[in-house]
């Protein structure tokens, strides 16, 4: 498959690395894992399998042999040689056809799933790709025009009837209510800072990567928190650095950190993050560690039925 149009953010993204904490490099893998799930399982893969991730823009794939993808995510638009396709069903291109995916308009990324083996490189158990460190997927940096991403010949049945039920569709939006808990730090000095985090809505501003989303809006009280030692930071960690403007965490952030760790994105709500885009706005909701537990259970009994076994990460 030939590359004719990347972006940037264009990269091979699966499962998260293996064990990837005990070396102090972060897990990685697929923004939205939710998306990634459905457009594999569309072609017959595991939910966890390499795909192309594609970051805000537009991109473009000529085929040089026959193939079955699907297309998942904030896409404006599919189409095969010019004419207009679905998501969330199996697609079928011949040799020498022409994939163009739009933009992301609302949301920020989109997956494209093949019915073959991609060919990427390994590291800890899976082949996501780690642009800070040039490490896995394609030769470890994102894709661009002229590649030619290899896959295997062989490929899985694909029933090109299937069609994912709209209710397990997500919703794209630049308008996001995500549910936290509360963070470590936010007790004693502190103790305040969640019920003003889900006070008022914040926007995603400028800074806004894998590593990590700055959030613009009403300041909150940092005080003290640029004097902690570091401590262990996850995908979905709100930091509160000394401006007072939350920090968010995203797939590629850092295993450690020294800003205080005032909520987290619950586990069943952290694919949300994927599809965050500057000016995107975001309303958090507090919830209990118990409550976010049932939360998940109850997403994953949701979607088993559809998906089989499935994690969220």
């Amino acid at each position: 498959m030939k590359v004719v149009k990347a972006g940037l953010q264009t990269t091979l993204q699966g499962a998260p690395f293996n064990g990837s904490r005990h070396l102090g490099m972060p897990a990685a893998g697929a923004a939205d894992c939710l998306s990634l799930a459905l457009a594999n399982f569309l072609v017959g893969k595991p939910c966890g399998e390499i795909a192309i991730e594609i970051t805000l823009t537009d991109a473009i794939f000529e085929f040089d042999e026959p193939c079955s993808i699907a297309v998942v995510g904030a896409a404006e638009y599919v189409r095969i040689n010019g004419h207009d396709h679905p998501q969330h069903q199996p697609l079928k291109l011949m040799a020498g056809e022409k994939l163009d995916i739009g933009p992301s308009r609302p949301g920020c990324r989109t997956y494209l799933a093949i019915a073959a083996e991609i060919h990427a490189d390994g590291l800890l158990g899976g082949q996501s790709t780690y642009l800070a460190a040039g490490l896995g997927g394609f030769h470890g940096r994102a894709i661009k025009a002229k590649d030619i991403i290899p896959f295997s010949q062989v490929a899985p049945a694909v029933d090109l009837d299937r069609i994912t039920p709209l209710n397990l569709r997500p919703h794209y939006s630049n308008n996001h209510v995500l549910r936290v808990t509360r963070g470590p730090e936010a007790v004693k000095a502190y103790e305040g800072v969640m019920d003003d985090l889900c006070l008022r809505p914040y926007a995603v501003g400028a800074r806004a990567n894998r590593m990590g989303i700055a959030l613009e809006g009403a300041p909150l009280s940092a005080s003290e928190s640029s004097n902690m030692p570091s401590a262990a930071v996850f995908s979905g960690t709100i930091q509160l650095p000394p401006s007072g403007q939350p920090y968010l965490l995203g797939p590629d952030a850092q295993t450690t950190g020294g800003y205080p760790r005032i909520a987290q994105i619950i586990r069943a709500d952290r694919h949300l993050i994927g599809q965050l885009g500057s000016g995107s706005r975001i309303q958090f909701v507090h919830t209990t560690a118990e409550r976010a537990i049932e939360i998940y259970r109850e997403k994953l009994s949701l979607l088993s039925s559809w998906l089989g076994q499935i994690n969220l990460w």
